[in-house]
Formats: C-alpha cells, structure tokens, sequence
C-alpha cells in the first residue's frame, strides 16, 4: 500500500480506552491512572472505505476514593493518513481535558479535523453499564481508496451461527493443543495476508508474533480444552461483519492458555466473519 493509517493515544494522569469501529485499540490500564504514557498502531485493516468511528474513554479521577479531578488529566488520540515517503494527513483527532473547576471539557484543536463528513459527539458521562463511570467521545470519518478487505464483503452473523461459531474455535483449541502450527497457519493465512498488505510486511511476522511455538510447548502451558459456552455471549463489529465469542468486561476469549505453575493465563481472540457461508478468521 501507498499508505498506512497510524493511530496514536497520549494521556496524562488518567485512565484512557480507545476504539476503533467499535473494536479494542489501546488502553493505559498497565501504567496506572497516574502516568503519561504515548502509544501507538497501525489501524489500516480495521478501518474501510466509507464511514469509520474512533471513541475515547476517560476517566480523570486521581483515585477511587477521591471527589475532585486532576486538572494536568488528559486522554487525546490522532489518526493520521502516513503515505510510504512520510507525508502525514490528520484524519481525526480527539482531546479530552480537565479544566480549572474539574469540567471535563472536548478539544478540537486541529483545523484538518473538519474534512468533509466528519461528524463529532461528546456523550458526557457513558451510560452503557460496560462504560459506567467513563466519558466517552466519539469522532466519525469518511474514507477511501482502502483495499476490499474481506471482511468488509462478509455475512452479517446472526444467533442461528452460533454452533458453526462453537465448533470454529474449539477447532483452533484442538489445532493449538495438539500443536499442529502448520493448520494454524493455513486456518489464519488469509487474515494475516491481509495484516502484511496493511504494513506492507511479510505475513508470517505477524503470525510469528504471536508466539504460538512458545504457546504450544506443553511443558510451558496447558490449553483449556472445553469452553463454558454458557459464559460467552456473541459481541458484533460493524454491522456484524466482524465476531468474537466474549466473556466479561474486558471481552476475554474462549481460547485460553494456561502458564503451568502460575496464575498468569494467555488467550488469543481473533476476530471472525462469515465469508462464503463458512467462519473464517478475519483478523
């Protein structure tokens, strides 16, 4: 590709949570409330031509057990259009900042953020019980000339799905256990192809990057072989073109490793699509 879309989140002295199309990007929940951490992705695959949405959660408080807001709190995040020889376009951009009285206040300090069809909603307190206690901000834009992604060609998923969704991932689970990386890979090919074309990177990087030779050494971890379905609900991506089987607020996976001896667990949670009536890994 002749571009990239690179997503960058900076916060000071606050809890941020970012989103792309709905779909987990980035948090600060590692560092605490209290420090000033930078990051950044790559979001080109999840992105698709048309109508995109970012949204920012914020919480300022400087504790738990504290009234009063921090007035240096701060969550902002950029997306920027990054062509190959580093010219840079600012597609969109929310700011969220405290002022003197504690008012959490919205930012829109950059001119280019008011390219056609972009539209901007600062919802104040979230109300949604996954989000209580955040302000939330959403910033929506209009792209084009991405690739076709394949999900963006996908069935939207329904309930009647529900037992082809099962036995997909109790496919990966066995795959995993057995540590078959060979069918992993062709099972995931098409999802990291994509992945490549997006960074303009070789496709099995970014598989290797997962770490699944480490993943699979029985000595190392045990994978959990039977999922309580029961406890998993079914969470849709734009319009439900994109899927994953999800347990509790942070949207755990059914795919799950233990590390033996510990306490520490691994789960890997692909998104999934229903293309040419089968379900397949999308991202």
């Amino acid at each position: 590709m002749d571009y990239k879309y690179l997503l960058s989140m900076n916060t000071s002295k606050s809890f941020c949570y970012l989103s792309v199309n709905g779909m987990p990007a980035m948090d600060n929940s590692s560092t605490g409330k209290h420090g000033v951490q930078s990051s950044g992705l790559n979001a080109t695959a999840f992105l698709e031509n048309g109508t995109n949405t970012i949204e920012l959660l914020f919480s300022d408080r400087t504790s738990e057990n504290s009234s009063k807001f921090d007035p240096n709190a701060r969550c902002e995040t950029t997306l920027k259009k990054v062509s190959a020889v580093g010219d840079e376009e600012i597609i969109s951009h929310i700011k969220l900042t405290v002022d003197k009285e504690g008012n959490t206040l919205t930012s829109e300090s950059l001119n280019q953020i008011g390219r056609t069809g972009s539209e901007f909603e600062f919802m104040g307190m979230a109300t949604a019980p996954d989000d209580e206690g955040f302000y939330k901000a959403r910033k929506s834009f209009n792209l084009n000339g991405l690739p076709d992604w394949m999900w963006t060609k996908a069935r939207p998923v329904t309930e009647n799905d529900l037992p082809a969704i099962k036995n997909f991932y109790q496919e990966i689970i066995n795959t995993l256990a057995h540590k078959d990386l060979d069918k992993l890979w062709k099972i995931s090919k098409p999802a990291w192809d994509e992945w490549g074309m997006a960074d303009n990177s070789n496709p099995r990087v970014f598989f290797d990057s997962m770490n699944f030779e480490e993943l699979t050494d029985s000595k190392k971890y045990t994978s959990r072989m039977s999922p309580k379905w029961q406890d998993y609900r079914l969470v849709k991506y734009k319009e439900g073109r994109l899927f994953r089987l999800e347990k509790g607020v942070f949207g755990r996976s059914p795919i799950i490793m233990d590390e033996n001896g510990t306490e520490y667990i691994y789960t890997y949670d692909p998104y999934l699509s229903i293309i040419d009536g089968k379900v397949v890994i999308a991202r």
